[in-house]
């Protein structure tokens, strides 16, 4: 089954199938640069990628991650999905609300976050798990869980630790945090890492 065009942040991952017909492409927390070039150049690449496509979907992780996703859905005829604890809060039409365990294009599953509003996306085909802002990637920091700051009132780091732990059950490759550069090397070991210093009194 071919995995779509996944875009991250503001880069874009071809899939083998980038630019040929009769694919359908994916689209995850899109978000277009602001200044005007880059922009163009951008969307130029999302339009050659959505060229010929079968069908565009295009997926947030969460609320905050709005970023670009309603217009691209829009500018392609796509379908916009969401997780449901974040339905509300993005104030525009949303196709697909999904929860955990539901299935999602391109072969992705939605694992719980630890939070409401947010779920964190697992692509067996290529190990790949995918976050939007409970694990963040970093330079000069680790991969890490994300600080106290960016969660909800009575959400704490242990908590989210907790909950991303089953995916420690998975053949984890590849970590592409939203925020942060992918790791690419020992992905199940930073992972394990990464939870197992949040859960620490």
């Amino acid at each position: 089954e071919d995995t779509g065009t996944v875009v991250v942040h503001v880069g874009v991952v071809r899939s083998e199938h980038h630019g040929e017909v009769g694919f359908p492409r994916r689209f995850v927390d899109p978000l277009v640069p602001a200044d005007r070039k880059p922009a163009a150049a951008f969307r130029r690449s999302l339009d050659a990628a959505a060229a010929g496509a079968t069908a565009v979907d295009v997926v947030v992780t969460l609320h905050y991650h709005r970023r670009s996703a309603p217009d691209l859905a829009a500018r392609y005829g796509g379908r916009l999905w969401a997780p449901a604890g974040s339905v509300t809060w993005l104030r525009v039409s949303v196709d697909v609300p999904y929860g955990p365990g539901d299935a999602l294009p391109g072969a992705r599953v939605a694992h719980p976050s630890g939070r409401d509003d947010e779920l964190v996306l697992w692509h067996p085909p290529t190990g790949a798990l995918i976050s939007g802002d409970v694990l963040l990637g970093g330079v000069r920091k680790p991969y890490r869980v994300c600080p106290p700051s960016w969660l909800p009132d009575g959400v704490t780091r242990a908590g989210v630790a907790r909950s991303l732990a089953p995916l420690l059950a998975l053949p984890v490759e590849l970590l592409v945090p939203l925020h942060g550069p992918p790791v690419t090397a020992d992905a199940h070991a930073v992972l394990t890492a990464a939870l197992t210093e949040a859960r620490r009194p």
